[in-house]
């Protein structure tokens, strides 16, 4: 693409350059990827400044340099093009280079602190049982159509995220769901993107370490409703504190889901729902849920695989997708239920003497009292509860004596042990934890975590559940900024292996 015809897709402060035009073979933030003919863009980051690197892009013949300040004293044809800021010009520049791909697409995205990877997966899964090739950018995985590939982040940079639409339509998907991370929105990543459909799922402590406040992590979140368009639907948990508040300046039309406690649909009655979308007549079982759904004037009742109360906020998020894309409730469910489980979300692993161990992605406050209080409804009423968790090092500090308190009023026992240490000290961080701790229950502290699910394992009998938190699908553990292969299924399943072959 010539530049001349790319830069129109952004409002340039000032551009220096010897040459007319010039084609842009690629576009980079990376100046080691940088090739003959790229643009690249110099981004601010946390630890390093784009800008830094401009010299060695220029080294690896890029064509053009898109800056917030152009530097003195190079010499190069290359053009240098002043922008207010370069994050937000990557988002524009990267849409327009892959032919603005995500407009082709029937596109998606659902925010929140939890459920946001188990809520995509449902919707993706329903779309595609009603012949809606549909692409996922998630947490776990992005799937592109006919390729999938491993995710680094929750949602990608503005430049990958192009790229991936640009192979959704190439291979022929008609819609995408996406991941929408608090980061992304604040980082201008999804600048840009022209959403149908949003989700809100859910909102508690976690990531301030980057947001400073729950405002200001609510705010960016918020901006994914606030910059939707009249012809769009906004979908919305009101159960939640920021549910209402979230879509209450958006422009798009609002559909609310609910689960209530207090509304008997167990005879087929119609009642009164509180939310567009209402959940009656709970049943939680280790089997899966079952419940009665309400919308207008239809009442069904359906089982559902996904395990607990949190989960079936999930699928009543994506249930409210379907009916807000004008599916049926016989097309919406089929869709639903033949979605598999997700990795590393509430995943049961068995013993052969028929022992419960359970690995889940909580990692904060909110989401492990969820997923503990889950446990809860689906295990014996006379069977102990085990947790086994950890806090990320080089994240949010505050919230770990929360999670410590958390585990400590809802399990028997408690293991703390190292998550993703990171550059902290693994003690430390278990210190923290432990702070928020009365120590007037049965509590271990065993830093390895190999060491400590052995732990859990050896206490627990049937009837009981040993539930390993905080990695999920993650299948390392970094340490020192090392990654190191650590799988909290892999070590269960061989422990179990290894207990089987002494009975």
């Amino acid at each position: 693409m010539q530049l001349s015809e790319l830069i129109k897709s952004i409002a340039p402060i000032e551009r220096q350059d010897t040459t007319q035009d010039v084609e842009i073979s690629s576009i980079a933030y990376d100046s080691r990827v940088v090739k003959d003919g790229s643009l690249f863009v110099a981004l601010r980051g946390f630890k390093v400044d784009g800008h830094s690197f401009i010299e060695n892009a220029l080294s690896q013949k890029a064509a053009a340099i898109v800056c917030e300040e152009i530097p003195n004293g190079l010499t190069s044809t290359a053009a240098f093009i002043k922008v207010p800021n370069t994050r937000i010009a990557l988002s524009q520049l990267s849409k327009a280079f892959y032919g603005n791909a995500s407009d082709k697409l029937k596109l998606i995205g659902v925010t929140g602190t939890n459920g946001k990877t188990t809520t995509t997966l449902l919707i993706k899964s329903m779309l595609e049982a009603n012949g809606i090739k549909t692409g996922l950018i998630g947490t776990i995985a992005h799937h592109l159509g006919d390729e999938i590939i491993e995710a680094e982040r929750t949602t990608p940079e503005a430049l990958e995220l192009h790229q991936f639409f640009d192979k959704m339509t190439k291979s022929n998907c008609a819609a995408a769901v996406m991941e929408v991370s608090s980061h992304s929105l604040a980082l201008h990543r999804t600048d840009g993107l022209r959403f149908d459909v949003a989700v809100f799922t859910n909102l508690s402590r976690d990531h301030l370490d980057f947001h400073g406040t729950m405002e200001n992590y609510f705010q960016a979140k918020k901006l994914l409703f606030d910059r939707l368009s009249a012809d769009a639907v906004a979908i919305t948990n009101i159960d939640d504190d920021y549910g209402s508040r979230i879509v209450s300046d958006t422009k798009a039309k609002t559909m609310t889901y609910s689960v209530s406690e207090n509304i008997d649909g167990s005879k087929g009655l119609k009642r009164q729902a509180l939310a567009d979308v209402q959940a009656t007549a709970m049943s939680y079982q280790l089997s899966g849920t079952t419940a009665s759904i309400q919308y207008k004037d239809e009442l069904h009742t359906h089982a559902f695989r996904h395990i607990g109360k949190f989960n079936l906020y999930n699928v009543l998020a994506a249930y409210s997708v379907g009916r807000a894309l004008n599916l049926s409730d016989t097309d919406v469910v089929r869709g639903l239920a033949k979605c598999d489980l997700v990795r590393g979300r509430m995943e049961q692993i068995w013993s052969s003497d028929h022992r419960c161990a359970i690995v889940d992605y909580a990692h904060s406050p909110d989401a492990l009292l969820n997923v503990m209080r889950a446990v809860r409804e689906i295990m014996p009423k006379e069977g102990k509860l085990v947790v086994a968790f950890g806090c990320g090092g080089d994240r949010d500090k505050g919230k770990r004596p929360m999670m410590g308190q958390v585990a400590e009023e809802n399990a028997d026992v408690v293991i703390l042990t190292s998550d993703n240490p990171r550059s902290e000290h693994p003690e430390m961080i278990l210190n923290d934890i432990e702070a928020g701790m009365k120590k007037n229950k049965p509590m271990y502290r065993i830093e390895n975590r190999a060491a400590a699910i052995r732990k859990g394992i050896e206490l627990i009998e049937q009837g009981d559940v040993l539930l390993v938190a905080g990695k999920g699908h993650e299948t390392y553990q970094e340490i020192d900024g090392v990654k190191h292969h650590f799988d909290d299924r892999e070590v269960i399943e061989k422990i179990f292996r290894e207990q089987a072959k002494t009975l």
